[in-house]
């Protein structure tokens, strides 16, 4: 190698700093917890399905899950959720199980109704029997101001917000796609 192919070599490369070290680092363990996740999740044998089938199912989960949302809808959003789902909005705990969400929507949707429109269509990553999806969304809430009721921690509160949404969807007991996390981050 010449020295001004090692020259170019070196413009290319990226030192390793602590920052990019651990960051690589945390990565590749979250890469490999949720592959080794998706394996144990897996039935053996399972050869990934129908995946257009899927894609569709879940897909048309959301949007179930959208018109539940602009037609506060709580029976038909809960409908969608899976027996064990954990809600994790931006800075707060959130909660566990349906039952639990379900109690959690009541003032929401009590205090206002929503309209949705999708800034980023639904991105699915297939993992066997779970699938992270992706997407981000504006949603607009119209407060009803005859409404006595106080919103939850977590629950959205502005006129408008648009946020990056990031889920797992697994099936249920029954083979049916249910969302299984549901999280999101604000964005600007």
């Amino acid at each position: 190698m010449s020295t001004q192919s090692r020259a170019v070599a070196v413009c290319f490369t990226k030192p390793i700093t602590r920052k990019n070290n651990t960051m690589s680092t945390i990565r590749t363990q979250i890469v490999a917890a949720l592959f080794a996740i998706t394996s144990l999740l897996s039935p053996v044998g399972h050869a990934g399905g129908d995946l257009q089938d899927d894609h569709e199912e879940i897909l048309a989960l959301y949007q179930g899950w959208i018109r539940a949302v602009e037609g506060s809808d709580i029976d038909g959003y809960a409908g969608g959720l899976h027996p064990d789902v954990s809600l994790r909005p931006p800075g707060v705990l959130g909660l566990d199980g349906r039952d639990n969400y379900r109690e959690f929507l009541g003032p929401v949707f009590e205090t206002a109704r929503y309209e949705i429109t999708i800034d980023t269509p639904h991105s699915i990553t297939m993992m066997g029997d779970a699938a992270v999806v992706e997407y981000d969304y504006t949603i607009r809430r119209i407060v009803d101001a005859s409404a006595d009721a106080d919103l939850p921690e977590g629950a959205l509160q502005g006129e408008s917000t648009t946020s990056h949404y990031i889920d797992v969807v697994a099936k249920d007991d029954s083979g049916a796609w249910k969302i299984r996390l549901h999280s999101w981050s604000m964005t600007l």
